[in-house]
């Protein structure tokens, strides 16, 4: 029997697909092994937004307040403080003012209270004590209320004492109760102040700051405020 070879279109058909396959081959070997090659990574960028003086910020301090991210920033000597609130994409930032007073923030200089709107109290110490300074969210940004707060007892916190809705700052300071004015012996008060600077009450005076409610975490309520003392100086 003789055996027929296949016809040259098919030979030529055959040829052809076999150099289109190892072309295939060899341009995705060549290809792939260019893919494969390491990028890379793109430079971090220093967003001037958020320098802290000549340093980048570097996050001290963060927590949770109504669903929203607060983080206190500040350089590495806890200077030049900022507090931003949605993360660290987020360009919500403002400044602080206790800085420039002298005090220097750290692991303990933030406490937000959750309320019908987020509210931040910034502090850290000085003179012997503590000072602080109290920032509201309104809006889609911070705003610093009232004065710089100082207490010489160095409790400064944020704390729902008369039931509204929002914080009241309570204060522990010393003050002079003698009628003379002669500050022979100092008194311990725990004083509450709203956001806008009025005084919700005081404590009655104590001999030392130890009989406070639950010093040194002085817990004040509603039916431990009284008349403050006339020797309590406004802050």
């Amino acid at each position: 029997m003789v055996r027929r070879s296949p016809p040259r279109v098919v030979v030529a058909t055959v040829v052809v697909a076999w150099v289109l396959t190892v072309g295939a081959q060899v341009a995705a070997a060549v290809w792939g092994a260019r893919g494969q090659e390491p990028v890379p990574p793109a430079p971090t960028r220093v967003e001037r937004a958020e320098g802290c003086g000549d340093e980048t910020c570097r996050v001290l301090a963060s927590t949770v307040v109504n669903g929203m991210s607060v983080e206190l920033l500040a350089d590495s000597r806890g200077d030049a403080g900022r507090l931003r609130a949605g993360g660290p994409v987020s360009g919500t930032v403002t400044n602080t003012r206790i800085t420039g007073d002298g005090v220097r923030l750290n692991h303990d200089s933030l406490r937000c209270a959750a309320s019908a709107t987020p509210v931040c109290l910034v502090r850290g110490p000085r003179d012997g004590g503590m000072a602080g300074e109290v920032h509201v969210w309104r809006g889609d940004s911070w705003e610093a209320v009232g004065e710089v707060y100082f207490s010489d007892l160095g409790v400064l916190v944020l704390d729902d004492v008369v039931g509204t809705a929002m914080p009241e700052v309570l204060v522990a300071r010393e003050t002079c109760t003698d009628r003379d004015g002669s500050c022979r012996e100092l008194r311990a008060v725990a004083e509450v102040l709203t956001l806008d600077g009025a005084r919700a009450g005081c404590t009655r005076a104590r001999r030392s700051p130890g009989e406070l409610p639950g010093w040194p975490d002085v817990e004040v309520g509603r039916t431990d405020l009284t008349t403050c003392p006339d020797g309590l100086d406004p802050r």
